[in-house]
Parts: structure tokens; C-alpha cells; sequence
């Protein structure tokens, strides 16, 4: 468990709990029951009745669709997609200004409300409208509770519902839920064919597990529900490791507008033009981008001596390739403004998201405001949504305004007016936190406040309203990651820019145990690097030995055992020499930590000395005082588990008693404090662990099945992979091999996402040795046990995984 110490700052942050996931299988219409009040009644996979509400709900809006023309061919391969019983997911991937949202949204309004009766619009685009937000706000409009389960189980009830029943949902931007895309100001960069052709492929990954576990959750078959995403990448995990997408999964590339569509769109808005030819000839100098032609139109109708006349766009000096010509539109329309208006649509530009028109009246004082946002809208510059009174833009005109706010003084300004707005509306809203969305206008504010160059005060808004809900309550690390690299304007090689050490330090900690608890130790491990620097300086060495044994933690999982064994000698050398507060419990800490490194590293005799060492101080200090005994039993477990696939069978009944022991102490210390979650994980999953080993496979199936939904429950990344390795061998042991493969390939996704080293060397080895055994291609087995190899060697001998690394070595020479 990653933690922080300081005299003014929360000692450490646990994990939050998240939830369990079952994919659910075929389905029959028995399964549905119509009730009555719009309520449907299905059986879920675990057999219990569950009850959903039907109707439609728009999560967002997307306006000014008057004037949607054309796109006949789009929208009747929408309808057949609908219509057809094999497409669970369809992408609609293009780049941006291609429409991909204004298609989709007109499409959605004409879908027949008494065929589809559950229907869900949402919009990635909007402000802190992540993955969790979506789960939790689509859960509770189906009428599904989502009172104390976090985001894994709410993944879980929505994919069941997904299965089970049948619902329209649309994904629009969903690119920002993909690493290309997922910082808040990332939305328009490398955004070309060229870029995307030289793309790392990583960076079509999702930013959380959670993201993934749903997208294979709408893949195979025997789903009633469709999902419709709008995307400019296709997410990576959708396809196999040949590149092609899962089945159940389709890609349709959405181009730009027909030479009829535009014609058609061109005299909707009253272009007068004397032949068809004037319209495509003009058109086809931009590509028929739907954008450019939306801002063309604009300019053809706004001109003041050949207004709403064809022959107004042969004024433009057109040069350059299409991508160049796209943004002269774009640059010619913005310079057709009044001062005033260029200086309003810059202003507005300033918000993260849409914004309410009250907002806009209340800050932007003006008596020309409506008529000025009327004028803006007719340009195509802005987009207003009248059941919700919102204005937006698109991201390529908010990009281009924001970036041609020259002035810096004015536009501190409006960031400093637009700061003091949000702290009057949040005075009045006040501080309790139900749900993510009851933080959009703290966000907003924090918003302003970085762009205002306030870091500080900015900082403490995040560390007053922002870090306990996003941490304890939701889990919502990506968000987290998101607000923290703000303050990091030198880049993460260096501290965040805060005057305060002390608060330099506690970010550096709070952005690694974001990245950690995300699955991103990589990234972790270089900011707790920082945090310990940072300490140094302040000769903190309570925190300089917190942050060794948080980046001594994440090194392990990722393969650096020698900086691991490093990091956790100093801490337990700084812990002997120094009077900290708590120094003995440090120093277990220590000894335990590397009591484990040394396990994985095949050094046995040294690793029990540790793990001794660690007991006995614990021992010391009352066993149920703390749950770090339990803990360490549990290492001990995991030393014999280990030593059992050296071909020491002893060790197995051993390794069954210490996780026992590890139970008890669990148990011990939650009647007497509180639950650890994560030590029940553990702990059940070496007991099921060292049963199958024995042979003892119901008595693992309990154990396994424990710790697997514990683990979903409170989204614990770290050792879901682990967990599911164990439940693959054992479905081999009971014949089933299927499972056996499928479970393994679960893991492995995780492993390599992750970049988890130690656990993707076993589920290497797990798959080699399925492949040579029972689909009898060497090959195959070959490629993976090579991998294995590479994985567990690690920094090297004697600083690699011991036994996976010989296993490796013992099969390849029987494959030779």
C-alpha cells in the first residue's frame, strides 16, 4: 500500500474498494420479464432476479442539428447494424471535424422508442465525464443501485445488463478514454493520417483496466444490447494479437461528405450558386471536411459584399495540401470577426467544457451578449444546446480560439474572473460529494486556477475538495492523474511547480500512488524517485523512508529487484540510525518488504531471516495491533510456495499453515480494528494457490473464488493477474481447458498493459506449457517460453526470478 507521511498531510491512502465482473453467457428470452412502471425483471448469471427501469437517457446533448443534411448511405448502415443480430460493438472512427458526433446524435433521435425502450446518449467530451462517471450515472437511470459498489462491480452490473437485456448505447469521443488522447488538453494533438500511421501502438490502450474489462465484456456473443462508439482510434484491446478485431466487434471508417450531401447542406443554408458544379468544385478544395465546409458556410453567409453567394468563397487564398487549407478556413473565419467578437469566442475558450448561457451572461457582462453568441453560432464557431441552455464548441475551434488569445494579460484575467465565479457558485452548492459530478464545478475552478498561474491555491483546492472523493470514495485515478500533471509545468522530470517542498513532495507521492493503483508502475516509480529527493532536502526522514519502500514496491512488480533490494536497505539502514516516529514498525516493514524481494529472487535462506527478523517485531508489538503480521505471514506463505516449485514438495503443507496463520491475524485484527480488504486477497489466493498444488482442488475453487471477486470488488490491479493465473491452473487440473486458456489470456492482457514482469513471466510460462501440451505447436510453446525467459531475467542473475527464469531455461532445452 503506497503512503505519504508529513506533519500537515494524511500519513497514507489506502486503496478504495471496487467490484466483481461476470461477462454472463448465451441468452434466451426467457430470461426478461416485462413488469409493470417501465420496469424489466431478468435472472442474472448468479441466478438472482434483478429488475431494470426502461426509458431513454441523454447523458448529454449535442445541439444545433437544424441544419443536418445528407449522410443517407451513414445513416442506413446504422439501421442495418441495428437491425442485424451479430455486431454487439460498431466503431465509427474518423478524425476530427468528420461529423462523427452530429451523425450519430441525429441517428440516436430517429431510433424507434418502441423498439429500442432503454437507450443511453453519452459524451466523453464534456467535463469529467470519465468511464466511472458513465457507469454510475447509466446505473442509476436503469434503477440499478449502485449504493457501496464501486466502479469494478458497476462494470460488472452493466455488462450483466448489457447481456441480459436489451439496450441502445452510444459512446461519442470515446478516444478520450484512450492514452493518444486522455489528458484534458490533448484532444486535437497528432490528430492526421500521418500521425496516427507512425502511432506506438500502446498508445491505443485504455487508460484504466475497468475501460478494458467492459470492452471485452461486449465482444463474442449471445448479447441483446448494441453499443455504438464514436472514436479516432480503435481501442487495442478489441483486437488480436494478429489485428484483428474480436468477434462481435466492427470498425466502419467514417469519410467525409458525399459531393451530393454537401450540395444538399449548401442549399439548406441558402447558398446561392448558378451550377451544382460551383458548389463541389469550392467544396472539394477542403476535402468535403464536414468542419471546414460548417465554417465555409459560415463566412459565405456573413460575407458583407457577396453575401450567402457562392462566388464569396473564391475570395479565400487557397494553398497548400487539404490539411492546410483546412485550417486557412478556420483562420479566415476567425479573422472575419469584430475584435470584440474574436475577443468573446477567445474568452469563452477558457472553459474546460461546455458552458451554461447563465454563466456566460453572469461573468461576460455585455448588452450585446446574445446577439454576439447568436452571430458566433451562425458562423459555425458555436454550438448551443437548448434543453440545457449550453453552449459548446468543437474542440478544433476551441483549440484554435485559445491558442489566438494573444494577450496574456487579458486572458489571465478571464481565467482570474472565471476563478472567482466558481468560488462564489461553490459556496453556494457547498461540500458534499455524492457522486464525480458533484465535482465538475470544483474542477472547473481548479481549471482556472492553473491557467490563471495560481498553482498553489489551485493545489490547495485539490488537496481540501478534490483528493479524498477521487481517492477513497471513487477511485478515480485517471481523473486524478489528469489534474495532478497540471501542476507538473516543467514536465515529470521535474517537481511540480509549488512553492512549498512540502507540498512539491505530498503531489510527487499522490501522482505515483495514481499511476501505481492504475496499473502504471513505470510511471510511478521515477515520481517517487522525487518524492524521496524532495525529502532528502528537507531532511524528512520519516518520508524519505515512506518513499523508499513505496518505490522499493513498484520496482518489484516491474522487474527492477535490484533497485528494490537497494531501496528496502536503506530504509531499514535510515529506520536503525535515525529517530523517526515509529521506527520499529519501519523497520519490520523493511524487513518484510525484502523478505519478499528476496523470495522472488531465489535467495531462500536469506529471504526467512527477513521475514523473521519482521515477525518478531511484530510479534513484539501485538500481532493484532497492526495487520502487517498477518502480512507477513502471508510472505511466508508465498517463500514456501515459491520454494515448492523448486521441487521441494515439503514446503506445500507449510505454506497452507502460514496462509492459515495470515487468516487468523486478518481476522483478528478486523474484529478488533477494522477490514483490510486486500489482505483477505491475499491471503485466500496463496491458500488456493498452495491447495491446488496439493491436489486439494475444492478446497483452491473456494479459496481462488474468494480472492478473485475480492480483489474485482476493490479493483485491486496489482494482484488480480496472480489470482487468475491460479484460477487457470486449476481449471487444468479439473479438465478444463478452455477456461484454463481463456483465464490465462485474461491475465496476460493485464501483465502486459501493466507491464507487471514478474506475473507476466509466469503466465508465459503457464501458456507455453498449454501450447506444448494440448495443442501440440512447439512453436507456439517456444514464443512464449522465450518470453518468459526474457521477463524473469530481469536485471540479471542474481537479481532476476530465480524460479521462473530456470522453469523457462528447462523448457526451451525440452523444446529444442
Amino acid at each position: 500500500m503506497a503512503k505519504t507521511d508529513s506533519s500537515k498531510k494524511k500519513k497514507s491512502e489506502s486503496t478504495p474498494e471496487g467490484g466483481d465482473i461476470h461477462v454472463g453467457g448465451n441468452v434466451t428470452g426467457d430470461h426478461i420479464v416485462v413488469g409493470s412502471n417501465n420496469v424489466i425483471h431478468y435472472h442474472a448469471t448468479d441466478g438472482e432476479k434483478r429488475e431494470m427501469k426502461t426509458g431513454w437517457f441523454y447523458g448529454h446533448r449535442y445541439g444545433d442539428l437544424d441544419t443536418f443534411t445528407g449522410r443517407a448511405a451513414e445513416l442506413e448502415m446504422l439501421n442495418a447494424w441495428l437491425n442485424n443480430d451479430k455486431d454487439n460493438l460498431l466503431m465509427l472512427r474518423a478524425l476530427g471535424g468528420f461529423g462523427k458526433s452530429a451523425l450519430t446524435w441525429t441517428w440516436f433521435n430517429r431510433v424507434d422508442h418502441e423498439h429500442w425502450q432503454t437507450a443511453v446518449w453519452w459524451s466523453f467530451y464534456e467535463k469529467e465525464s470519465g468511464f466511472e462517471n458513465f457507469l454510475s450515472e447509466t446505473l442509476t437511470h436503469l434503477g440499478i443501485d449502485i449504493e457501496n459498489r464501486k466502479p469494478r462491480l458497476q462494470v460488472n452490473d452493466l455488462l450483466e445488463a448489457i447481456h441480459e437485456t436489451k439496450i441502445l448505447i452510444v459512446l461519442d469521443g470515446f478516444e478520450r478514454l484512450l492514452r493518444q488522447y486522455s489528458e484534458r488538453d490533448m484532444t486535437l494533438q497528432n490528430d492526421d493520417v500521418e500521425a496516427h500511421a507512425v502511432l506506438d501502438q500502446s498508445q491505443r490502450d485504455c487508460t484504466s483496466h475497468l475501460t478494458e474489462t467492459f470492452l471485452l465484456g461486449l465482444s463474442g456473443t449471445g448479447i441483446r444490447s448494441k453499443v455504438l462508439m464514436t472514436t479516432r482510434l480503435t481501442p487495442r484491446i478489441l483486437e488480436s494479437a494478429d489485428g484483428k478485431l474480436f468477434k462481435g466487434c466492427r470498425e466502419e471508417p467514417l469519410a467525409a461528405f458525399s459531393p451530393e450531401d454537401a450540395i444538399a447542406y449548401f442549399h439548406k443554408e441558402g447558398i446561392v450558386a448558378t451550377a451544382r458544379t460551383e458548389i463541389t468544385s469550392v467544396c472539394s478544395v477542403y476535402g468535403y471536411h464536414p468542419l471546414s465546409l460548417s465554417l465555409l458556410v459560415g463566412l459565405i453567409n456573413e460575407d458583407h459584399e457577396q453575401r450567402g453567394d457562392i462566388i464569396a468563397a473564391k475570395k479565400l487564398d487557397v494553398f497548400g495540401d487539404i490539411k492546410a487549407k483546412r485550417s486557412h478556413v478556420l483562420k479566415r473565419v476567425y479573422e472575419s470577426l469584430s475584435p470584440e467578437r474574436r475577443d468573446l469566442l477567445s474568452k469563452i475558450s477558457c472553459f474546460s467544457g461546455s458552458m451554461e448561457y447563465a454563466v456566460l451572461k453572469k461573468v461576460f457582462l455585455s448588452p450585446d451578449l446574445d446577439k454576439a453568441l447568436l452571430d458566433l453560432r451562425k458562423r459555425g464557431l458555436l454550438q448551443y444546446v437548448g434543453e440545457t441552455q449550453h453552449y459548446d464548441m468543437h474542440p478544433i475551434v476551441r483549440r484554435y480560439a485559445y491558442e489566438h488569445f494573444t494577450d496574456e494579460k487579458l486572458r489571465k484575467e478571464t481565467h482570474v474572473k472565471l476563478t472567482r465565479h466558481f468560488i462564489d457558485s461553490m459556496s453556494v452548492v457547498g461540500t458534499e460529494v455524492k457522486k464525480l459530478e458533484d465535482l465538475v464545478s470544483v474542477i472547473e475552478l481548479y481549471h482556472h486556477m492553473i491557467k490563471a498561474g495560481d498553482l498553489d491555491n489551485a493545489w490547495k483546492v485539490f488537496y481540501d475538495r478534490i483528493n479524498t472523493p477521487t481517492y477513497y470514495q471513487f477511485g478515480a485515478y485517471q481523473l486524478r492523474i489528469e489534474l495532478l500533471r497540471a501542476l507538473f509545468l516543467d514536465g515529470e522530470d521535474n517537481p511540480p511547480r509549488l512553492k512549498n517542498e512540502s507540498d512539491q513532495a505530498w503531489t510527487l507521492n499522490a501522482l505515483a500512488n495514481s499511476y501505481a493503483l492504475s496499473g502504471q508502475p513505470h510511471r510511478a516509480v521515477p515520481l517517487y524517485d522525487g518524492y524521496i529527493s524532495i525529502s532528502e532536502k528537507m531532511h524528512d526522514k520519516t518520508n524519505i523512508v515512506i518513499g523508499l519502500g513505496n518505490a522499493a514496491t513498484q520496482q518489484l512488480v516491474i522487474g527492477a529487484l535490484k533497485g528494490a533490494e537497494r531501496n528496502l536497505k536503506h530504509k531499514i539502514d535510515l529506520s536503525q540510525k535515525n529517530k523517526i516516529r515509529d521506527e520499529l514498525f519501519y523497520k519490520a516493514i523493511g524487513h518484510q518488504a525484502l523478505g519478499r524481494v528476496l523470495s522472488y529472487r531465489g535467495a531462500w535462506q536469506e529471504a526467512e531471516q527477513e521475514l523473521l527478523k519482521s515477525q518478531k517485531i511484530f510479534d513484539k508489538m501485538g500481532t493484532s495491533e497492526t495487520n502487517l503480521g498477518s502480512v507477513n505471514w502471508a510472505y511466508r506463505s508465498l517463500h514456501c510456495l515459491l520454494l515448492d516449485r523448486t521441487g521441494n514438495p515439503e514446503h506445500i503443507n507449510l505454506s497452507i499453515e502460514f496462509a492459515k496463520i495470515a487468516l487468523k491475524l486478518a481476522e483478528e485484527h478486523t474484529i478488533k480494528h477494522a477490514p483490510y480488504p486486500r489482505d483477505y486477497v491475499r491471503v485466500h489466493w496463496l491458500l488456493g494457490s498452495a491447495y491446488r498444488a496439493n491436489n486439494e482442488l475444492t478446497l483452491a475453487e473456494e479459496n481462488l473464488s474468494k480472492a478473485l471477486n475480492l480483489c474485482r470488488q476493490i479493483n485491486l490491479l496489482e494482484m488480480e493477474a496472480d489470482i487468475l493465473l491460479d484460477v487457470a491452473r486449476l481449471r487444468y487440473a479439473q479438465g478444463d481447458f478452455k477456461d484454463a486458456q481463456e483465464k490465462a489470456s485474461e491475465a496476460l492482457v493485464i501483465t502486459e498493459r501493466s507491464g507487471y514482469v514478474l506475473q507476466g513471466a509466469d503466465v508465459n510460462l503457464f501458456l507455453a506449457q498449454y501450447a506444448l501440451e494440448q495443442e501440440k505447436d512447439k512453436a507456439k510453446a517456444k514464443v512464449y517460453a522465450e518470453e518468459a525467459k526474457k521477463l524473469a531475467t530481469c536485471d540479471g542473475p542474481p537479481y532476476y526470478y530465480k524460479v521462473a527464469y530456470e522453469e523457462a531455461e528447462a523448457l526451451l532445452e525440452k523444446l529444442k
